[in-house]
Order: structure tokens, then sequence, then C-alpha cells
């Protein structure tokens, strides 16, 4: 048996070009990402209106893009499901702090039979009140269980002082607020954001000019009803408050996480920040993990990661432990973040943090679809096409004392918010 030890090769080097917009008549741009050997495509259809255009009701903006295939003018909820699933196609749909996105997955072969539904879903929901009725009930069940769970109501805790009360996730769901919502509340919004001066279209897999000038015709030609919707101002103040503890007395498990303000996507320091959060807990054999897994056995997984939004960035550190090791967990985690602040990390650490991270930058736009979702998130983050090729090079030109530096200047121990949801020992 051979037992030699594979050679190791540097990272090559690689670039990510993505896509130049095709202007529509209506002015809506489309993007296609076109690829793979696979007659398959996927069409996302991204509209500015999220969770934070929806406030006072937080919850409509997702509601509404789980009703849209409920019924729409000219089909009911059972023809429109019967056609996707008889063709080979579904659908999904979500919704980011300032956007929603409904996406369809078909066979090129029957895609002139699924897209024109997905066009329905899109221009003409109907929003019954029969099946808007039975989402408001499962979603009563979803957030009654939601409120038992720690990581949950860690999670909650943490909005709230790490932002303020008027953050739209600083406070739990509450059963009126989903009984609140209506058919009429949905259409509001509906009207108010799903209209060609909102929406970005993307177009993925292996696609031809047939399922191009497909998807033209059936979202380039209606026009705006209303002007384009920015993001909503949302302003927060981080709190005094740097610990919270939510008591949840019959848990055997405490959730924990810690948050340090940080910097947007576009901030010069935001690429090598990433690297040493990275460093700390970004991937299996990170700091984190090495301490509190893989030495200590406090818990089964412990993560570390940088999140920018369009309002600001944050480091978030989120684990699950027994609630005998939730103070040492604490304890070893600000301990890690000192040692960041003290001493540079070594070469050898870091070349093994950057081949990681360029591992992941190459297989998050190894496919068509992959492509896509990055492209979309050039819209739901505010950053621009060569975000991620200067990403790359951020990362191939980071140095141990550069690392240094931003460390100093962000992972402070005073800074630091941390929430226990469940017990502390």
């Amino acid at each position: 048996m051979n037992k030699q030890r594979p050679a190791i090769y540097p990272f090559k080097e690689f670039s990510i070009d993505y896509p130049e917009p095709i202007i529509m008549p209506n002015g809506v741009r489309l993007y296609v990402a076109a690829g793979g050997e696979q007659d398959v495509n996927r069409v996302d259809i991204i509209h500015r209106g999220g969770t934070f255009e929806a406030v006072p009701h937080r919850l409509v903006a997702q509601f509404a893009v789980s009703q849209l295939s409920q019924g729409t003018v000219g089909r009911s909820s059972q023809d429109i499901a019967e056609c996707l699933d008889y063709n080979g196609a579904w659908k999904s749909g979500r919704v980011s702090h300032h956007h929603t996105i409904m996406s369809l997955n078909s066979l090129n072969r029957c895609f002139d039979k699924t897209l024109p539904v997905l066009r329905d879903m899109i221009f003409d929901p109907v929003f019954p009140e029969r099946e808007l009725e039975v989402f408001r009930n499962r979603s009563l069940s979803s957030f009654r269980i939601s409120r038992q769970r720690v990581k949950y109501m860690a999670g909650v805790e943490m909005a709230r002082i790490f932002f303020n009360n008027e953050y739209p996730q600083a406070c739990p769901v509450t059963d009126d607020e989903i009984l609140a919502i209506d058919t009429e509340l949905l259409r509001q919004f509906h009207r108010k954001f799903y209209h060609a001066a909102n929406r970005m279209v993307v177009l993925s897999g292996g696609v031809s000019q047939r399922e191009i000038d497909m998807v033209v015709e059936a979202f380039g030609h209606d026009a705006a009803t209303e002007a384009a919707t920015p993001c909503a101002v949302v302003s927060y103040e981080h709190s005094g408050c740097h610990f919270s503890l939510v008591e949840m007395k019959n848990t055997v498990q405490s959730a924990i996480i810690m948050q340090l303000p940080a910097v947007k996507r576009t901030h010069p320091d935001y690429f090598n920040l990433c690297i040493l959060v990275t460093a700390l807990g970004g991937y299996f054999g990170a700091r984190l993990m090495n301490n509190l897994r893989e030495d200590k056995g406090y818990t089964y997984g412990i993560y570390a990661s940088l999140l920018g939004t369009h309002e600001t960035g944050y480091v978030s550190i989120s684990t699950e432990c027994d609630c005998a090791y939730t103070e040492a967990v604490i304890a070893e985690v600000k301990k890690e973040l000192e040692l960041l602040c003290n001493s540079p990390i070594p070469q050898h650490e870091l070349e093994i943090v950057k081949s990681s991270m360029l591992s992941d930058l190459s297989k998050n736009n190894d496919t068509p679809f992959n492509m896509a979702s990055n492209v979309g998130a050039m819209e739901m983050y505010g950053i621009y096409p060569e975000y991620f090729n200067d990403q790359i090079a951020a990362i191939r030109a980071a140095t141990p004392e550069v690392l240094l530096d931003v460390a100093r200047r962000y992972l402070i121990i005073d800074n630091l918010y941390t929430v226990v949801a469940g017990r502390m020992k």
C-alpha cells in the first residue's frame, strides 16, 4: 500500500468575470450566467422590497413571496403545483433585508410551459384568503416552536442589545403580529414593490438564445407602475448592555452568540478583517474549532463569520454547548480574540487560511447557478462587479503584520456583546 502523502500545490491564479447586463425594453437588467452541460436553467426574479421595507408589518414580505404560488388571476394553487410538478420544475422564494427573490428551476425543453406560470405569479397573484389562513396557522406553530429554542431566542436578544428595539429583528415575533397579516396587506406590498423599476432578473444554466428571448418576452415589457424604491434607512445605536442572559431553565444546552461591531463590505478593511475572522472560526480547522471542539470537547461546533449589510457590518461568533460549559466557552473565545490582537498569525497558518478562502471563492463560482447567486448578491449587498476579484487580490497580498494591525483595531474585547440563551451552569 502506498502511504505517501499527495503533493500539495499552491492555489493557482484565477479571476471571476461576471456577465454584463442585457437592458430589456422596459429598462430592467437581465444577467445571463450561461454554462454547464445539462439543459436546465434557473430564473431569479429579484425585487427591491424586503423585511425592512415592510415595517411596521415586518412579516409581510415573507408572507407575500410565499403566497405568490397560491393562486393567480388565471390559475389556482392546484393548477400551479400540477404544472410545475408535471414539467419537472420547482419554485422557491426568500426574503432578505431589502429584497425578495422568487426562483424557478426548469428543464429547457419545458420552459415554455413553466415560465408563464412564474410570470403569472409575479404579475397577477390574488392572495386567496383560504390559503393565507393555512399559512398563518402554520407560521403560528413554527414561531411558537422557535420561541422554545435557545438558538432562536439568543439571536433575537442579540439583535435587541446590539442594535436597538426599533431594529426590525430586535423583538420576538408575536402571535398578534402574524394574525394581523391579511390579504389587503399582501396586495398593498405587491403593488408597491413588484414592478419593473424595482426588478432585476438573473437567468442561469445551460441556456441558449431561445431561453433568453423567452425571459425578455415575459419580464421585459411591462412598464413600472411606480418609481424605484430606495432601501429603507434603518437607524440603530449599539446599546450599553454588553451581556444578556435569556434564562430558559428546562434546557440542557445553552446557545451563545458573541458579536463585535465591524465595517461595511465596501470599507477598505473589510477583506483583511474577513481573513482574520476565517482564521478565528471560518473553517473546520480554525482556532475556535481546534480549541473548543478538538482540544476541550465543549461543543460539536463553533463558528465565526463577518457579516456585511447595506447598513453596517459585524463579526458574529455562535455555538451551542452543555450549560455546564457556558462560562468556559465564553472565556476561551475571549482568549482567542486576545491572541489575534497580541501575536501575528504564523505564516504557515495564514497560508492554510488563504487556501481555504480561495478554494471557497472558486467553489462558490464554479457553476452558472453559483455565479447567478453572486450576481444577485451584487444587488442585495450593494457591491460592485469587481468585488470578488478585489477580495482574491487582498487574500493573496495579506501579511501577518497587516492582519495584526487590523485585529487590534476591530477585535476589541471591550466592544464585545455576549448573549446566552439557556443557563450559565
